[in-house]
Formats: C-alpha cells, structure tokens, sequence
C-alpha cells in the first residue's frame, strides 16, 4: 500500500516536473512512511513519483517507481496483488526472469507478456501507472472493486494523476466543482466519477485509461472479464463453496513481510474473518476492538466470545467523548474529500498504528455481499412505488415527513432514483434551503449525473449493485482507503477477493439471500465456528456513540449561529435526538 502520483507532458522541462510531482507526493506522504521515489523517462516527458508503505519484500529492492530487467516498462504502484505468486510461477514456467520478490515487479512482467489482457488476473486492491516505452503510452489501471483510489486530470494536453484529491491541491489546482455541494447533500458523498475539484475524475474500477504520449489522446476502456453463466442452486454445494473460497480469501491477504493484524468489531463478518485469520496465524495474530462506556454501542461482551475461540494477541482501546471531540477537526481534514462517514475508520486503524502494525483485516462487504442491509427488505415495496405515475411521486415533495420526501427520488426513473430512496441524506427541498438555492436547480444537477444503469431483474441482486456501487464504492471504501492511509495503514478486504466474488455471483439469488435470517448463507457456512450469541441477537453495526459525543462539540454552537434558519432546524433536531449526526457533519461541511 502507497501513494502515487506522475505527471506526462511534453511541454514540461524536467525540473519542473520534478518539482511538480515532488509537491504532490509530499502532500501524501502520511500514506508511504517507509520511503519515496522518482522516475524522469528520458526524453523527459514522463515522471512518476511514489511514496511507499513496505508490506511485501521490504528491501530496497522493491523500491518504486519500479523498472523491469528489460528495461522497457516502468510502473508506479499503489496496493496489493494478492494472487502474484501464482502469476510468477506461471511466468518462470515462461522463461521470465525477476529480480526482487515484489509484487510489484509481478505486474510489469504480466503486462510484458500479456499486455492490458494481464489487468483483469490479477486479484488484489490496486491503483497503478504503467508506461511501455515501445508503445510509448501510459496506462493509469483500477482495480474490479473500486478499492483504491486513482484521481485523473486531462487539460492543456497533459495527464496528471494521483492517489489522493490533496495532491492536486497541492500544485495549484484548487477550483471546485460547481454545485458539489448538491450532491454531496443528497448522498453524504460525491459519487464517482465526479470529485470536489474541477476536471478531476476518479478513474472507473475495472478500468484503464491509455494515454498516447505522441498524440496527446487517450482512451478509457474496461478490463471485466465475462460473467459466468454457470449457477450454484444445491445449498450445501453454496455452504461449502463460500466457506473454502473465503477461507481461501483470508489466507491470501495475510500474506506480507510486515505485521498484519485484523478488527473485531463483535458482529458477524468481522467475526468471521478473524476466527479464519486465527486458525492460519495463531499466536502471531493481533486483533484490534474498540470499548465505549455507553453500552449501547459497546460490544466488548461480543468481542470477548470471539477472543476466547482465537489464540492471538488481543488489543482493546477505549474511546471516550473527549477523544472524539479533541480529534475531531484532524478527523474531518484527513477525509481528502468531504465525507459524512469514515469517523470510526479513523480510530480504528490509529490503534493499529499503535500496537506496530502495517495491514489490518477489515469485515466490510459482507452486508453488501449477503443482504446485510434493511434495503433489501424494502426495495420490493421501492419497486412498487417506483411504478407510479410522475404525478403521484411528485406529490412525495410536498410531504411534511422526511421519509415521504426522500420517495420523490422516485422521480428520477433510474438507478440513481432508487439509492437516494433508499439511503440519501437530504431530500431536494431541504437541499434547496439548505444552500439557498431554489429546488429547480437541485433536481436539474441530479437529473445531469449518469451513472450506468443496471439489467438486474432480480430486486435482491439489484439492490446489492446499489449497495456495491454507490455506498460501498463511493462511501465505505473511499473513507476506509483515506482514514487508514493517514496512519500509514493498510486495510484488507477479504470479502471482495475477487475469486471469493467470482463464487458468491455464481450462488442462486435464492439460496444467497436468505428471507427467514439476514445473511443466513454466510451465517450457515461458519456455523462450525461462529458462536451462536454472535449472529443470534440484534444487528448493531459498527456505530460509535457520536450522537451523544457530538452535542459537546463547538460545531453545534457554529451550526446553531447560522442564519440559515434551515440549518438552524436540523441542528435543533438534532440536539433531540431526531437528526442524524451525519447529517450534522454533512452541515458542517458545506457550511466550511
């Protein structure tokens, strides 16, 4: 896990570039502690820039920007192939010869041989550039999942691009995308591809963007490999195939040369991961939970079952009011872009700073993955509404109740429609209030925004997409990715392996997602291991007490100042209980 950043120009001398990318790489340096680097092609019209966090080969062998023993292809990397040894093997079978026991090297020698067919073998978390010098092209490649962030920009015939929003900022690009602050409001983030800056994008997962050095042109295609079309509908054949293939999943993202650790929140998907974790490490694995006073969110009895059936060493750390209210403002800077999420992110991966470690296993996807989520109960009653008339939804906006508000959404006949029903924060007319705007022009900029629609018939299977595409995509993995990366830690996601989503996309919608229990599949599979007083009891998440520590904060004082009587409303609301504080911190983020 790293940081990157280059530039490619023909109208930039070296120095200049150098510099350039020097400043952005700076400016992300929290994200690779353990070193830096620079490449400068020679005719100077490429420049790559890195910043490394040392998990596989900690030598300085594996230092990047990397170059391959040909010579002829050079790659600034940020993430992990979990799958590379495979690959090598493969590749020394071939008569390819390596240097270093890098991943990184791995991804050069696959693209020699296979060119960009090589992008979609490998499976891992990754955001990288690449330049073929005999093709004298650059490419900029995302992973499937959307796990690692690769931020673009396309002007006065020059790519620039970079793992984090920061780093723009950093050379002088600083001009805001006109109306962010609409879209942000109605999803609690600024959904992909669109970012806080100006003509900077976030490039596509899945995707590559190839740029022609010559002709200063590019082009961004996808790299999906075909869906199978081959179904699991025996359930013990599902049980069996998602219990090895996540065992599996684990079993490759504890690979590293540095220490890996894993969360336990206490529910069931962090449960799961490392009861896994436990039985491949042992004794050599740290396990991180965090401990309230207010018991309502404390979940140490949970965590405690699980420690029991595990033999690692265990960490706790206990986090109080004042701990929140004292970070809060580092919190909200660190979010690179403006999120309403991300907070609990934060704490977690500072103690895994503090026990020494460099990558933790995190349980997110499998709410996504297994119906985690109320959304999957409510989309078939959302499907239904979506059926009426446009006279009849627009009627929702005059709705006193926020809930009815939102249904407006409904409107928009589209993907986009449907997640802002079922998840958006604010709904259009208190958007308009809120930004002194009329409603006119919030429904106009949503009614502007594309996203690719989906052919899921299926409602369970579709509103897993809204759930993987827009929340986890946009929200979860984007403040995991940012959070993390400001204490120099890696988070790893063995739920989005891509051989584990290759076999859960294969399983019947039917036996997939269970109706009688919320993620009964998953549950089922582990019930060899997981406790029943895990999975048996009341969904909490994984929430913090931020409605009660955030009225002790000086932000409510500011928001409470306002003269938008509007914000004033919610602030007050708030402060009874009938506001989310995400919302609050939305406020604050517009309002700063």
């Amino acid at each position: 896990m790293c940081r990157i950043a280059g530039q490619v120009s023909l109208n930039t001398n070296a120095d200049t570039k150098r510099q350039l990318i020097g400043r952005m790489c700076l400016a992300m340096k929290h994200g690779g502690p353990d070193g830096e680097g620079l490449f400068l092609s020679d005719k100077n019209s490429i420049c790559f820039g890195h910043r490394r966090l040392a998990l596989i080969d900690l030598s300085a062998r594996a230092a990047q920007p990397m170059t391959d023993v040909t010579g002829n292809y050079t790659i600034t990397f940020n993430g992990e192939i979990y799958n590379y040894q495979v690959i090598k093997a493969e590749l020394q079978k071939l008569g390819y010869q390596f240097k270093n026991q890098s991943d990184t090297e791995v991804i050069l020698v696959s693209y020699a041989h296979w060119g960009t067919a090589a992008f979609a073998r490998f499976n891992g978390m990754f955001a990288f550039a690449l330049f073929d010098q005999l093709l004298q092209k650059v490419f900029l490649v995302r992973d499937q999942s959307g796990m690692k962030p690769l931020y673009y920009q396309t002007k006065n015939k020059q790519l620039l691009f970079a793992s984090e929003i920061r780093a723009f900022r950093k050379i002088g690009i600083n001009q805001n995308q006109p109306d962010w602050q609409i879209l942000f409001l109605a999803f609690g983030f600024i959904p992909e591809p669109v970012t806080i800056l100006k003509d900077v994008y976030m490039l596509p997962k899945s995707s590559f963007l190839e740029w022609n050095i010559a002709a200063e042109t590019y082009r961004i295609d996808t790299y999906n490999q075909p869906k199978t079309t081959t179904q699991i509908t025996d359930l013990e054949e599902a049980k069996q195939a998602v219990q090895q293939r996540l065992q599996a999943a684990v079993s490759r993202h504890l690979i590293a040369d540095a220490p890996v650790g894993v969360f336990l929140s206490g529910g069931i998907d962090s449960g799961i991961i490392a009861l896994l974790a436990s039985e491949i490490k042992g004794a050599g694995l740290h396990s991180l939970s965090l401990t309230f006073d207010e018991k309502d969110y404390d979940e140490s009895y949970f965590q405690q079952i699980l420690v029991q059936k595990m033999n690692g060493q265990h960490h706790d750390l206990h986090l109080t009011a004042t701990d929140f209210n004292e970070q809060l403002s580092g919190i909200l800077k660190a979010m690179d872009q403006p999120s309403a999420d991300g907070v609990n992110t934060w704490f977690v991966s500072q103690s895994a700073k503090k026990q020494g470690l460099k990558a933790v296993l995190s349980g997110l996807g499998g709410d996504e993955l297994f119906g985690g989520y109320p959304s999957f109960k409510r989309i078939n009653l959302l499907k239904n509404l979506s059926l009426l008339p446009d006279s009849a939804l627009k009627l929702f906006r005059l709705s006193p109740k926020e809930a009815f508000q939102k249904l407006a959404y409904l409107s928009l006949r589209s993907d986009l429609g449907c997640y802002l029903a079922l998840r958006g924060y604010f709904a259009p007319q208190q958007i308009a209030t809120v930004l002194n705007i009329s409603v006119k022009e919030v429904w106009v900029k949503l009614n502007s925004f594309y996203f690719l629609p989906s052919s899921e018939k299926n409602n369970a299977l579709f509103t897993a997409h809204l759930e993987q595409d827009f929340y986890m995509k946009n929200q979860l993995l984007r403040d995991t990715d940012a959070m993390s990366m400001q204490h120099g830690i890696e988070i790893r996601l063995p739920f989005l392996d891509q051989e584990f989503l290759t076999t859960v996309n294969r399983i019947d919608p039917k036996i997939r997602f269970d109706k009688k229990l919320l993620k009964g599949l998953l549950i089922h599979s582990f019930a060899d291991k997981l406790p029943t007083e895990i999975w048996n009891r009341k969904k909490m998440g994984f929430s913090f007490p931020i409605q009660k520590w955030l009225k002790q904060h000086p932000i409510i004082q500011q928001l409470q100042a306002n003269k938008n009587t509007s914000i004033t409303f919610f602030t007050q609301g708030f402060l009874g209980d009938k506001v989310h504080w995400s919302k609050i911190l939305a406020l604050h983020t517009v309002t700063n």
